[in-house]
């Protein structure tokens, strides 16, 4: 098997001058918390878009389990256009991973998610099919929700906030492919965040529905973040962010937030200090819709547990803000990738009698 290497996946970067404006952070994996809580699990969520709408999406999963704690998953997803979506997942028990605190490595089975300057690292491999992406982010991590809250979300922090990324992937024989025979496929230049996440509760009882935005990078360098995330009584928890070109990232308290024509359209007020921002978000199209209980077997389903019911759905969009202080304004605008996460099973349709 041919994989890339950080170091020349790095002289695959520099040569195509991906970040020749753009400061380079090096970053971390969050350590696993391993809680002996029999609630607790914790993810390591890799989002992408591509230029081609092709979408990336991988969770790295610790669950504990009844008679497997700390069972480690690896779930994810290429999505490219006019294409079905390709599935690659293994399950593990505690003796089939591995987190490695001086590699800055999460290993599960086959596939790894490492980090060190200048970036991070996630290689998936198995029958199904091989991917190798790189990405890396101006922005220091951003914690998201802080544990402990009053409305009892879980811990929640942007590892790797608004990210560029350049990927390849190739069909394994599971799928009709020739795997590590065959030929890689280049997905190219996109942008997307890594997510950290710590429950100590089921997630369906915390989070209903969560809608992330992520939004590219304009001309000026400006990086837009939203989330709201709804609990199952009803509250709210809206974030917005706003990243400059350096990496500097500023949080704003919003005031209101309506979604419209069928949540399709987004309209934002927010404020820090003496900068107002005011926007809209815009759900160009569908590009992914993904439901995680389809994809697993008997014992992976009551591995995920409530993480199984699980409905995700990418849009590619489009933002528009104005950020005014002091009686100046600056326009910024450009293309996002947004999601609408739902919690909880999916009814049947009630089937109705024949005559």
């Amino acid at each position: 098997m041919v994989m890339w290497t950080r170091q020349n996946l790095l002289c695959v970067f520099l040569s195509l001058a991906v970040f020749v404006s753009n400061p380079v952070v090096g970053g971390q994996i969050p350590a696993p918390a391993l809680l002996k809580n029999s609630k607790y699990s914790e993810s390591w969520d890799q989002q992408f878009l591509f230029e081609n709408n092709t979408v990336i999406s991988s969770q790295f999963l610790i669950v504990n389990m009844p008679f497997s704690k700390f069972h480690g998953m690896m779930v994810a997803t290429v999505k490219e256009p006019q294409k079905s979506t390709v599935v690659i997942k293994n399950g593990r028990r505690r003796s089939g991973w591995n987190f490695s605190g001086e590699d800055q490595k999460l290993t599960i089975f086959q596939h790894e998610l490492s980090a060190s300057t200048p970036g991070f690292l996630m290689q998936l491999h198995n029958t199904a099919a091989e991917v190798d992406l790189l990405f890396t982010t101006p922005a220091q991590a951003i914690p998201l929700v802080d544990a402990g809250g009053k409305l009892g979300l879980p811990q929640i922090t942007l590892y790797a906030p608004p990210a560029r990324a350049y990927a390849r992937w190739r069909a394994g024989p599971e799928i009709g492919g020739l795997g590590p025979e065959g030929e890689w496929s280049t997905i190219g230049h996109g942008f997307g965040y890594g997510l950290h996440t710590v429950h100590t509760k089921p997630m369906n009882a915390t989070i209903k529905r969560w809608r992330r935005f992520t939004g590219d990078r304009t001309s000026d360098g400006y990086w837009p973040l939203f989330h709201v995330i709804e609990t199952p009584g009803g509250d709210r928890k809206i974030i917005m962010i706003l990243t400059t070109p350096l990496g500097v990232s500023t949080r704003f308290d919003v005031t209101d937030f309506t979604a419209s024509e069928g949540d399709k359209n987004w309209r934002i007020k927010a404020h820090a200090g003496e900068n107002q921002l005011t926007g809209t978000i815009t759900l160009s199209h569908q590009l992914e819709r993904f439901r995680l209980k389809d994809q697993l077997n008997g014992l992976e389903k009551l591995a995920a547990g409530s993480l199984a019911d699980i409905s995700r759905t990418h849009y590619e969009a489009t933002y528009r803000f104005s950020l005014t202080k002091k009686g100046v304004t600056k326009l910024f605008e450009g293309r996002a990738m947004a999601e609408d996460i739902q919690m909880g099973a999916v009814k049947a349709k009630r089937r109705r009698a024949r005559r």
